[in-house]
């Protein structure tokens, strides 16, 4: 992993704590993508925080694909109150969700210059509506991300231009 991935790696991390910690859900996920600028984002869910067990881990998000295929390809924040149940999303991704033993879910995608670039999860391990103070800390998390890899990239283009 490169410095940079590591950071952003960290910064999503720090995301999913905060996320945890101004919302009290028990469980929270989520990853960046690795799409180029014009391609259809693939993101790999990376960072577990309150998970019980790791099957989340490396699962590739598909766009259109269950809720996070969906946050994706609407780029806004997307939930469901029983996942296993719901009929607003497709169903590729049962399996992990409830071994995991999740039912509310919400996933909120992380925008850079109008491209998504991550996803943050956050669950409930009970089927119970998630309200308007949820969501909006979770777009803070997700603001949170943005804003980091926004100054990451400018970072970036002012060594490259330094070197130049």
């Amino acid at each position: 992993m490169t410095a940079a991935g590591a950071g952003e790696a960290g910064d999503v991390r720090a995301a999913l704590v905060r996320l945890r910690r101004t919302t009290g859900l028990p469980v929270a996920f989520g990853g960046l993508t690795d799409a180029q600028p014009h391609a259809a984002p693939q993101l790999r869910i990376a960072e577990l925080s309150g998970t019980g067990t790791h099957v989340l881990r490396g699962l590739g998000i598909r766009l259109g694909n269950g809720l996070g295929g969906k946050a994706l390809a609407l780029a806004r924040p997307c939930a469901v109150t029983d996942y296993s149940s719901s009929r607003h999303i497709s169903h590729e991704y049962d399996a992990a969700v409830e071994a995991e033993g999740l039912r509310s879910v919400l996933a909120v995608p992380v925008v850079v210059r109008r491209r998504v670039r991550g996803l943050l999860y956050g669950a409930l391990r009970t089927a119970q509506p998630l309200g308007d103070r949820t969501l909006a800390a979770a777009l803070a998390a997700a603001r949170d991300v943005e804003q980091a890899l926004v100054v990451r990239e400018e970072a970036r283009a002012l060594v490259a231009a330094a070197r130049d």
